[in-house]
């Protein structure tokens, strides 16, 4: 159920739909303070710097450092998921 849990995060920070329905907003001079305020999602980043953005070429490098970050933090949700599955199993077979 754990490997389940973090798998599922992983996705959902991978995909922006569910995201965009929960509370992204386009811009944000601050950082949240609470729960239940408005937050810049990076799949939600990275559409607007690489399809809205109205100097492209200038963003590109930003929009190719959103996609490395959002990269990397999926697949280091993926290598938790599967070393805590790992590990459970293990202590299973004991």
């Amino acid at each position: 159920m754990l490997t389940g849990t973090i798998l599922g995060l992983s996705r959902a920070a991978g995909e922006t739909a569910p995201i965009l329905f929960t509370g992204a907003a386009f811009y944000l001079p601050f950082l949240p303070k609470s729960f239940s305020d408005q937050f810049m999602a990076l799949p939600y980043h990275l559409y607007i710097m690489s399809t809205q953005h109205h100097a492209i070429e200038k963003v590109r490098p930003i929009a190719y450092g959103t996609a490395l970050v959002l990269i990397v933090l999926v697949f280091c949700m993926n290598f938790i998921a599967i070393v805590t599955r790992y590990k459970l199993r293990k202590v299973r077979m004991e």
